[in-house]
């Protein structure tokens, strides 16, 4: 059985060929600081891996020193700037952290390829071809569109700014402010990648299971064969748990953190269009307003896709459960089988996969508590503001 889809020009053997556009590119950021090496599937520490750590920690501290020296004011309401100015710097902090982080655990994440190696082994074995050419397609777009947004979105902002703030800004500032974008946008798409990647392995296993019920009816089967089927079904789905357990802790303390400084840009940006639009004379703050909208929209767009593919992950991580249930309820085979798929589902029974940031499982209804609380502040930001405004009138 292979898996059916679309056709590329360009050949893909395995996930490590997969992953490696999202993977130099973050190299080239500094976001990994730990060199893989292709050939023997293996990690290592270089000279220059120790190099790009310690330039891409001076570069944040001194990010850090230029938005702790410069007071931000975008606007006259004091909420507005101190919002704007504390998501700002909150983003500088997390620009810091993401490749110490990533540092501490990096073994743990090549051992996540690793296992999805494996597991498309096992899969190949069953049938199951996966394309590896979509996941390297895929890992181009992630690559690509932060990429290309950064630099647009940057570019207008310089070309939209007065000469005498453009002529201001050094090009030191300059890098230190793409890099910092950079790290944080990379990083989700390597974070959505990932995801993308283990429900892909989800859904192939899954095809395995849905093959092996629908055809074992009709088939007589040596039962050893049957028995060894269903084990590997166990060591497959176990697999995929221990990558998800990886995946929460390596990517959980920093995804939750990039949230955090999302959520605060988005709703103080949200904020300062409903300042500007309540105020009755005109405003020269208005490009600021909606280059903060703009960036805005895109954190919020990185919030929606973690979620989105989070709780994707883990439907089809519970669905083989449903599928080895129907095999208890309404296939008839050997005992010593059927007691081993029993086994298999006492298995799924006390495993429990959830992607996660460690405190917030990354599901629809936390999509629908972060979209509320949004809107929920907004409105109490508004209150106060409106007051402010009353009171200058």
């Amino acid at each position: 059985m292979s898996q059916s889809g679309t056709r590329f020009w360009f050949k893909v053997n395995s996930v490590f060929e997969a992953f490696r556009p999202v993977y130099r590119a973050s190299k080239m950021v500094g976001i990994l600081v730990d060199t893989i090496d292709f050939r023997k599937h293996d990690i290592t520490r270089t000279v220059w891996d120790q190099i790009a750590l310690v330039a891409g920690v001076l570069l944040d501290l001194q990010a850090l020193k230029l938005a702790a020296g410069r007071s931000l004011s975008i606007s006259d309401s004091i909420l507005l700037n101190v919002g704007i100015y504390s998501s700002v710097n909150l983003g500088f902090i997390i620009s810091l952290c993401i490749p110490l982080c990533n540092r501490i655990f990096a073994r743990r994440m090549h051992g996540m390829i690793k296992t999805m190696a494996e597991v498309d082994g096992k899969l190949e074995d069953h049938g199951y071809h996966l394309k590896h050419q979509l996941n390297h397609f895929l890992s181009c777009a992630y690559m690509a569109t932060p990429i290309l947004i950064n630099f647009l979105l940057f570019g207008s902002t310089l070309i939209g700014q007065r000469v005498s703030e453009a002529q201001r800004t050094s090009l030191l500032e300059i890098i230190i402010f793409i890099r910092s974008s950079l790290v944080y946008t990379i990083f989700g798409s390597y974070s959505c990648l990932t995801l993308t990647s283990i429900y892909m392995r989800c859904k192939g296993l899954n095809a395995v299971v849905c093959s092996f019920h629908s055809q074992r009816l009709s088939s007589p089967i040596d039962t050893r064969s049957l028995i060894a089927s269903v084990r590997c079904f166990g060591e497959l789905h176990e697999k995929l748990c221990d990558i998800i357990l990886s995946f929460n802790y390596c990517f959980g303390l920093q995804l939750l953190c990039m949230m955090a400084s999302a959520f605060g840009f988005t709703l103080f940006s949200l904020f300062g269009l409903v300042h500007d639009l309540s105020r009755s004379t005109g405003d020269e703050n208005y490009i600021a307003t909606m280059y903060n909208m703009v960036y805005g929209c895109i954190y919020l767009s990185f919030i929606i896709q973690v979620v989105v593919n989070g709780s994707l992950v883990t439907h089809e991580c519970k669905k083989t459960a449903v599928m080895i249930h129907k095999t208890i309820c309404y296939n008839h085979l050997e005992p010593a089988v059927m007691r081993q798929i029993k086994f298999f589902s006492l298995q799924l029974f006390n495993s429990d996969p959830q992607v996660s940031c460690l405190l917030y499982n990354f599901q629809w209804s936390f999509l629908v508590s972060v979209l509320s609380s949004l809107m929920m502040h907004i409105v109490i930001l508004v209150q106060f503001d409106l007051a402010n405004i009353a009171t200058k009138v």
